[in-house]
């Protein structure tokens, strides 16, 4: 069995109504595991002091900052979350032909510590990248069962974002200034054209499996999640990617965005903050139960029958990021499973300031909301 996961997407200033950037994605995660809110105030650390993630532990900074995480209660990191600085940040499961079975830092890990530690998401994609080579990425990420993956993240702020697909250590970057980005479960970049920056051996080690032959003939996607003739790299890449239905997700979330956005012949461009909400309610206008079908191409996600139908959205997140200094971002979480049958709370994170020392937990120095 394996599971499908979830769809992240932004909207930049050029097409939304208000000239704000606004950031969505839901959490698809099994069934019955709790998706924990918590707040992790910003920090002062020891000299040469130590961080314990998931699986390994790692090297801790000086000085963090205060973020509010969306997380399984059983991993060191989270699925989504924004910190005091306006950085919002989301992954995603790629599932590839490289194993992703040692255990390193969880992508979701690396989704905190961009967030404990960067401003900006240009820093947040450099730390992606410094951690990914010093630490690898790997682990269980699974609840009631085993769940192995690669990860993918697009991560905003008040002036750009960025778009990072990962394989093991390698990866390929894409800044974005304008337009709708999506990113689901599935590898989106191809040729060398298609993304701005990429690691040294990405390419070099395609090449070394007779994946591609060269640089030109080269498609990040192909190379890496396409057909293969063993059997064990089919079914990690080409079966787990095609049975998680990401490239339908990630082509109905950017086409409901694009048209949202031009629904009126009075703006060139108009898309709001309800249109996110209503991008991650979506069940492509189907009057059947959504959780009915052998599998799920919704991206509000319902639990079904079957052995790919036991993912289930528990939480989504919608960020509305002012472009102007003055303005600090608004966040809205449901706090419960199911998109479609939720509210939206708004959230805010106004300062770097700690919570009083007796509100927090002793065992991850985070407050559970």
């Amino acid at each position: 069995m394996f599971s499908s996961s979830c769809d992240t997407m932004v909207a930049m200033s050029d097409v939304t109504d208000d000239g704000s950037i606004i950031f969505g994605k839901n959490s698809d995660r099994q069934v019955n595991e709790p998706l924990a809110i918590r707040y992790v105030p910003a920090a002062t650390h020891l000299p040469n002091s130590k961080l314990r993630t998931t699986y390994i532990e790692i090297d801790q900074i000086e000085k963090t900052h205060s973020c509010i995480l969306f997380s399984p209660t059983n991993i060191f990191g989270a699925e989504m979350g924004f910190n005091c600085h306006g950085l919002v940040i989301g992954n995603e499961a790629l599932f590839t032909k490289i194993p992703s079975y040692l255990e390193g830092l969880t992508g979701m890990d690396l989704v905190r510590l961009v967030l404990e530690r960067c401003s900006t998401s240009r820093q947040g994609k450099e730390t992606i990248i410094y951690l990914l080579n010093k630490y690898g990425q790997g682990g269980n990420c699974g609840f009631t069962s085993k769940f192995y993956y690669h990860s993918s993240f697009l991560l905003v702020d008040s002036e750009e974002g960025w778009i990072i697909e990962t394989v093991g250590k390698e990866y390929a970057a894409k800044k974005i200034k304008k337009g709708i980005h999506t990113i689901s479960n599935i590898i989106s970049f191809g040729s060398i054209q298609t993304f701005d920056q990429y690691s040294n051996n990405l390419i070099e080690q395609a090449i070394q499996n007779r994946w591609c032959h060269s640089i030109d003939d080269f498609h990040f996607q192909k190379c890496y999640s396409g057909l293969s003739f063993y059997p064990k790299q089919f079914y990690n890449a080409f079966i787990k990617t095609h049975f998680s239905c990401g490239q339908i997700r990630q082509h109905r979330s950017k086409d409901l965005i694009e048209n949202l956005s031009k629904k009126s012949n009075e703006k060139s461009f108009q898309f709001t903050l309800i249109d996110m909400f209503n991008v991650l309610r979506d069940h492509q206008q189907s009057r059947n139960c959504p959780s009915n079908g052998l599998t799920n191409v919704d991206i509000c996600m319902h639990a079904g029958f079957g052995p790919i139908r036991f993912n289930q959205t528990t939480g989504s997140l919608v960020s509305v990021i002012p472009t102007s200094n003055n303005s600090i971002p608004t966040h809205y979480a449901t706090c419960t499973s199911l998109t479609c049958l939720s509210i939206y709370k708004p959230i805010w994170l106004y300062s770097n300031e700690s919570i009083p020392p007796t509100f927090i937990s002793s065992s991850n120095n985070s407050i559970s909301i």
